[in-house]
């Protein structure tokens, strides 16, 4: 199965954003476990229906939706995604709170209308507090209302589940907005003893993966709230809000002077002359915790040539525009002009 594409949105509020990231991974194979809007728990998911607030709808305060992707290897992901309290952008639904699943799943805990469930292996990726009391954070994780465009990729089972979602401001791709992402690895680029050979991404409040994981913007010590990029690196996941020594960025590759994907270029093949395309290394440089390579990524590719934000390239036939070029990397794409 190919990718599950929606682009060149332009959602009203965040809420609507975020609906259509769960609506696009049901379509992309994942499953809608349980959710709330707000005031009315459904366990067995349906009660939300539209990213609006009301009845069914994801903009209400602490409404909220889990999400699981079918199983690959022995690992069964889950996400949570949940709308914020009173007080905290209840307005434009800029700040959510979202956890991660490897493979125990949100069946625990005592969900209801405004109560998220638990996972034994749960990591925060933004917010805190508990399901009873959470936080969110941070207050503008989203651009303001209806000034971005919004951008997803579903893989399906041959992309391992993996998706992304991103955006930039309207008409500025180089001002970039909200992201995040769940890279499940490529096979055979990981560890035979990797517990959960995945890359769970969350952006810092309105940037994007340029500063997040790539290059100099990697972090080296541990970063909580949004989490940026996390990874087991150990035979546990650090589970919970207090994590150590499991942030992880992707390796930008150097030769010389000239950085791959950089504003600094390798340049083209010398035989080809067209653009060379390497899947990315994410590593973890932490100095404080774990440090070494987690395995080579689903979703990202590094180019040769540095190019402006939303650039496309052919990789399969002429005029397939299937991947994009975005903050350094290279994201799945589908086949779309891009609008600015």
């Amino acid at each position: 199965m190919a990718y599950t594409f929606s682009v060149a949105n332009t959602p009203a509020t965040g809420a609507v954003a975020m609906y259509l990231l769960s609506t696009t991974l049901v379509t992309a194979g994942w499953t809608v476990m349980s959710d709330s809007d707000g005031t009315t728990y459904d366990s067995n998911g349906g009660q939300v229906t539209t990213g609006a607030a009301g009845a069914g709808g994801l903009g209400n305060v602490r409404a909220w939706i889990r999400l699981q992707a079918p199983t690959v290897g022995s690992n069964t992901r889950e996400i949570t995604i949940q709308r914020s309290a009173t007080g905290v952008a209840a307005t434009d639904d800029r700040a959510w709170r979202i956890k991660y699943s490897a493979n125990a799943g949100f069946t625990g805990g005592s969900p209801a209308a405004t109560v998220t469930p638990s996972a034994t292996d749960e990591v925060f990726m933004l917010g805190g507090g508990t399901d009873a009391s959470p936080t969110f954070a941070p207050a503008s994780w989203f651009n303001a209302n209806a000034a971005y465009r919004w951008h997803i990729a579903a893989g399906g089972a041959a992309e391992n589940y993996s998706f992304v979602a991103w955006g930039h401001v309207l008409g500025a791709v180089a001002s970039m907005a909200t992201s995040i992402a769940l890279d499940v690895l490529a096979p055979g680029g990981y560890s035979v003893l990797d517990i959960d050979p995945a890359v769970m991404y969350c952006s810092t409040a309105i940037n994007t993966i340029a500063t997040d994981i790539h290059s100099s913007g990697a972090p080296t010590a541990n970063v909580t709230n949004p989490a940026k990029a996390r990874a087991w690196l150990g035979a546990t996941s650090a589970a919970g809000a207090s994590l150590t020594s499991n942030n992880v960025n992707v390796c930008t590759l150097s030769i010389g002077s000239s950085v791959i994907g950089n504003a600094g270029t390798v340049g083209s093949n010398p035989w080809t002359n067209k653009d060379d395309l390497l899947p990315c290394l994410w590593v973890s440089t932490i100095t404080t915790g774990t440090r070494g390579i987690k395995g080579f990524s689903t979703l990202f590719m590094q180019g040769s040539v540095h190019k402006n934000n939303m650039d496309t390239i052919d990789t399969t036939i002429p005029g397939a525009k299937d991947k994009v070029y975005f903050a350094n990397l290279w994201f799945p794409w589908s086949g779309a002009t891009p609008l600015i």
